[in-house]
């Protein structure tokens, strides 16, 4: 739909133009105050800016299967002058854009309008700034003209010497946002998008750093915060020579700067919650439908570490975790071997003997190891499956004991949850479940990683050896040593990182001091070579312009006034010879990079604009000599 012919204000708030049947010729500069759209950025403007339902139908009628080219767009394009490795910017015409948006309007019944400049400045550009290039028209894109051709037809990049385009520190800058903002808004997705995922990835790791705290603070080598403390260094009160004692407190009360762990001691602080750790591991069939074969629960009592030292790596406490290994009867037969090498008839001896149940109980026997005694082996259960299982809902279930405050501890937890689920017990329902923790996200949070690592390759840095890994049994009890090694680790680490940085500060502040020095002594040598004793100065210096030879005093003629009105024309045909070649290797060379804009400034307006504005004063004196004869061929324009 082409954009009517009389004049009118669109609901963007400009004039929309007069249709002229005479065509623009390749180059010719657009009017100042059109406003225009990066093509790609309104290719992509229905994937952008709308949910899934209307984005597809926005592109099913107005986009998909060459309905976007078939409107035949306008096509003008500009130079960003940012680097070699962007192309001209292809720009449309603001209002044949909203002839687009009336037509969706028109047709679909949605609200459709351009997005605000706050989301996505690049999207909608104006050109009415002094001092910036214009759009130039390039032609026009229908079925029969491919973009790559249209784009073909550009023609290199020529600065604009007449001085109406001219850009100084200011307006380069402003050209430059501009450009930069249209870029991004021809991307899939907006700065703002992508400032989301950003904020979105840092809570992430966030969340992962905060879990191994907790975990450190329900070990008891980490902790709490304690809340309202007030920083000593703003408490006139606190007299000089306290001041020290006061804010190391402070700063162990917020656990920003915490002594070492000595791991041959017994926890420093008090296990936050005296909470009870309860791991689970779900092994299923890989195929059909993924019946339930295996699940593995480990139990860690914070209790049963007190006054215990968590010995190397917290050897001494893993001895202290409980496991049992449940195998389902029904699913006996199958075993696992594509994908991972089944091994549910190799639970270690150290851990515990495997015991017998049928899924019909599963959920029964799950939930009884999350109430007190908390995995106690059960009699009812059967070593072997050939005999009727008779574990019921009540076995192992001690309801006169403490209810106790409950953390689930799992190697990517979601899953083994989701397993739970589908037999009929959902641990999420518990009124005492703290929270869960993942081994895989604490891993990450200490060695500050993106990509999750198995388990069997954190026990390896570790230094613990797991056998028979994928037995669910297994598996539970090496994760709850894992999440111990890590608590652990972590904080010996980040005690080291303290005195790194600190050592590292020091470092710094060293290395500056002397290289200070050093530059001093070095400045002061050259003063020393460069003030010598004695003299008076030598000749005096005469200004030097720039691009002009220097004439010798001794070999200055002497000649009359039309002599050198002859020299003067000689010399400024010979400059403009000059001035040519000169644009011309400056057109033909790369464009300076956009991060330099040093660069650029010399490379631009300190090749032309001060070697020309001497220019036109030498023709402006020859003017005066002859009568106001100018050169032909003198100066060319863009």
């Amino acid at each position: 739909m082409s954009p009517t012919c009389t004049e009118a204000t669109s609901s963007a708030g400009w004039s929309q133009p007069e249709n002229k049947s005479s065509t623009p010729a390749i180059g010719q500069e657009a009017p100042k105050d059109w406003k225009f759209c990066p093509l790609g950025a309104v290719s992509k403007w229905p994937y952008k800016f709308f949910q899934r339902i209307d984005s597809e139908t926005i592109s099913q009628n107005f986009f998909a299967a060459g309905r976007f080219r078939t409107r035949g767009w306008t096509l003008y394009y500009i130079h960003t002058l940012l680097d070699t490795a962007h192309k001209p910017l292809i720009l449309v015409p603001a209002h044949e854009v909203q002839a687009l948006f009336d037509d969706i309007k028109l047709d679909l019944r949605l609200l459709v309008y351009f997005p605000k400049a706050d989301k996505e400045p690049g999207f909608l550009l104006s050109f009415t700034e002094n001092g910036i290039p214009l759009p130039r028209y390039l032609g026009r894109l229908d079925l029969e003209h491919s973009l790559d051709e249209m784009e073909a037809k550009i023609p290199p990049y020529k600065p604009d010497l007449s001085g109406s385009h001219r850009l100084d520190d200011r307006s380069f800058a402003a050209f430059k946002k501009k450009m930069e903002d249209a870029i991004q808004a021809t991307k899939q997705k907006s700065k703002s998008q992508k400032d989301k995922k950003k904020r979105d990835r840092i809570g992430l790791k966030q969340s992962w750093c905060e879990q191994l705290k907790r975990a450190q603070c329900y070990l008891g080598i980490r902790p709490r915060v304690v809340p309202g403390m007030k920083d000593p260094v703003s408490d006139p009160t606190i007299p000089p020579r306290e001041l020290e004692n006061a804010l190391q407190r402070y700063n162990l009360s917020q656990c920003t700067e915490l002594p070492g762990l000595d791991t041959s001691d017994v926890a420093p602080y008090p296990f936050h919650s005296n909470v009870i750790f309860i791991c689970v591991d779900v092994e299923a069939y890989e195929k059909m439908d993924r019946p339930i074969t295996e699940i593995g629960i480990s139990t860690l009592d914070t209790n049963d570490l007190a006054g215990l030292a968590p010995g190397e790596l917290g050897r001494s406490w893993m001895k202290k975790i409980r496991s049992r290994h449940f195998r389902i009867k029904e699913t006996a037969h199958l075993n696992n071997s594509e994908f991972v090498t089944g091994c549910a008839d190799r639970f270690e001896p150290e851990f515990g003997q495997s015991e017998w149940i049928s899924i019909e109980v599963a959920p029964s026997i799950v939930a009884s190891c999350f109430r007190p005694p908390y995995s106690r082996q059960s009699e009812a259960a059967d070593p072997e499956p050939s005999s009727i299982c008779n574990l019921t809902a009540d076995s192992g279930q001690d309801d006169h004991g403490p209810k106790r405050q409950l953390v689930l501890v799992g190697h990517d937890i979601s899953m083994d949850i989701a397993y739970l689920r589908k037999i009929g017990y959902d641990v999420a329902n518990l009124s005492n479940l703290v929270e869960t923790l993942d081994t895989s996200d604490l891993y990450r949070a200490w060695k500050h990683q993106q990509n999750p690592s198995k388990l069997g390759s954190i026990l390896v840095d570790l230094e613990l050896t797991g056998w028979n890994l994928h037995n669910a049994g297994n598996d539970a009890a090496y994760t709850l040593q894992a999440l111990i090694g890590i608590a652990i680790s972590a904080r010996k680490s980040e005690a080291a990182r303290l005195l790194d940085s600190e050592a590292q500060r020091k470092n710094h502040t060293e290395t500056v001091e002397r290289e200070a020095r050093e530059r001093a002594q070095e400045q002061a040598d050259e003063w020393a070579a460069a003030d010598i004793e004695g003299g008076d100065g030598g000749a005096p210096t005469p200004l030097v312009r720039i691009g002009w030879p220097v004439p010798s005093v001794a070999d200055a003629p002497t000649t009359n006034a039309k002599d050198r009105t002859r020299e003067n024309r000689s010399s400024v045909q010979v400059l403009a010879r000059q001035d040519a070649k000169q644009s011309e290797a400056v057109h033909t060379a790369s464009p300076p990079n956009r991060d330099e804009p040093e660069a650029q400034e010399k490379a631009f307006v300190g090749t032309f604009s001060q070697s020309m504005c001497e220019r036109l004063a030498m023709l402006e004196k020859v003017d005066g000599e002859t009568g106001g004869v100018r050169l032909p061929g003198s100066f060319g324009t863009a």
